[in-house]
């Protein structure tokens, strides 16, 4: 059976565009995103310091919701989660700066599955 060169240059054009991606974000969790062993102090405690203990701690947390504790932030981990993976244009969507890296997401998605452990 002889390819005739149509049929390889039809094949080269479904292969080369079955492979192609806008960017990273559309594959779903970046690859390079690790959610093995996901732990309370060196991953999640780090994020909700960086993204989240700006308004919610101190004296007057926003919202009345401290998230300084582990307690806390176990307690609310499931609320937590569904604000953080909001769209960008809900005014839910937390914290206010901006949607979290979808790895950052995942990761924390990945702590609470494996039941929240304070390691």
């Amino acid at each position: 059976m002889r390819f005739t060169s149509w049929a390889v240059a039809l094949f080269i054009a479904v292969m080369a565009a079955g492979c192609t991606y806008d960017d990273l974000e559309s594959l779903g969790t970046p690859f390079d995103c690790n959610t093995i062993d996901v732990g309370y102090g060196a991953d999640i405690l780090p994020l909700v310091a960086d993204h989240c203990q700006g308004c919610h701690s101190g004296g007057s947390p926003a919202a009345g919701i401290g998230f300084e504790e582990y307690a806390d932030i176990a307690g609310h981990a499931e609320t937590m989660l569904d604000r953080m993976d909001r769209s960008p244009d809900d005014p839910l969507l937390m914290p206010q700066s901006g949607k979290l890296d979808s790895c950052s997401i995942v990761r924390f998605s990945a702590w609470i599955d494996a039941g929240k452990p304070n390691n």
